[in-house]
């Protein structure tokens, strides 16, 4: 249960890295580039939060779990 708690906490940093690198700082730098055909800044912000979030803790799960097998 302990890997797990690590792995939430590690993937939140992950998550929030992806967020702002993919949807927050592109918006801003380039807003010319995103017209109405694109979901708004939260709702974008939201999908690859979560979305990376998910992805994030489950690699983050398999190495731990690569790691225990190798170990013994």
């Amino acid at each position: 249960m302990n890997k797990a708690k690590q792995s939430l906490k590690s993937a939140i940093g992950v998550s929030i890295g992806i967020t702002l690198g993919g949807a927050v700082i592109p918006r801003m730098v380039f807003p010319k580039l995103y017209n109405e055909t694109y979901p708004s800044l939260l709702k974008q912000s939201v999908l690859y939060f979560v979305v990376s979030y998910i992805v994030s803790f489950s690699i983050f799960m398999l190495i731990d779990w690569i790691k225990s097998r190798l170990i013994k």
